[in-house]
């Protein structure tokens, strides 16, 4: 097969695996756009309105955010995405809730990868593969935020929306940022080729600008090793955003 007839499908099938159910809903990604943008660009302002919304319940006091989450607030509001119930602002539906709480990390991912010429990328998708081994074959399913194709090189994307300050003292918060970087990896090794990139794309500030180092220096440091792209905060702006991914698009 010629790299311009390769699909998504086609390089997975190759290594035993399967899209499982339907992607994200693309068209959907493009109309919200200017939401998941405004996010990225501002995600330090976005987390009062997420943890009112989905970790301490109550409701959003716009004197309580700053310019830019007045206006991250006011598209929600406008979308019909937030609704009021009695003392709280909640998620309208099941669907927002999942946006909320990340799924327009993996939409900006998409928009990004789309942006620097993937050729296809689809996200949130399933996948189905199996393996054989000593004692027959076996199967599973994995769920991928991202997966780009650039001709016949696949790209994965590991999307994870944690709080934008690393706490280098919160054990749960570095195991994350960890355990993220092994997921990616993982997915590499299961479902890649060896020209194939994979990157971990998380909202946690990790760079020490003032010290010009990084503030988890073993995540860093594995990451180098495993051949990881760590994409932090500092880079979810939307021109940085698109340059980091389309590294993973050019294969660089």
């Amino acid at each position: 097969m010629d790299s311009d007839q390769h699909t998504i499908e086609s390089l997975l099938a190759s290594h035993n695996a399967s899209f499982k159910g339907v992607s994200g809903d693309a068209e959907l990604a493009r109309q919200r756009a200017h939401l998941t943008n405004s996010i990225g660009n501002n995600y330090p302002a976005f987390e009062p309105i997420r943890n009112c919304l989905l970790d301490r319940p109550g409701k959003i006091r716009r004197e309580d955010l700053c310019d830019d989450g007045n206006l991250i607030a006011e598209k929600m509001f406008a979308m019909n995405m937030i609704v009021e119930d009695n003392d709280r602002h909640k998620p309208a539906t099941n669907r927002d809730i999942r946006y909320i709480s990340g799924g327009w990390l993996e939409e900006l991912a998409w928009l990004a990868a789309m942006e620097a010429g993937a050729d296809e990328a689809v996200f949130s998708q399933s996948l189905s593969w199996k393996v054989k081994g000593r004692h027959g074959e076996y199967h599973g399913e994995n769920e991928v935020d991202l997966i780009l194709r650039k001709g016949n090189r696949l790209g994965f994307t590991s999307c994870k929306a944690v709080g934008s300050v690393f706490e280098s003292h919160n054990r749960k918060h570095r195991n994350r940022l960890m355990d993220a970087l092994h997921e990616a990896d993982n997915l590499a090794d299961h479902f890649g080729g060896e020209n194939d990139r994979v990157a971990v794309l998380v909202t946690a500030d990790l760079i020490d600008e003032v010290r010009d180092q990084p503030r988890y220096m073993a995540l860093m440091g594995k990451a180098a090793v495993l051949d990881v792209r760590i994409i932090p905060l500092e880079e979810l702006g939307w021109d940085k955003l698109v340059a980091a991914i389309g590294e993973l698009v050019d294969g660089a």
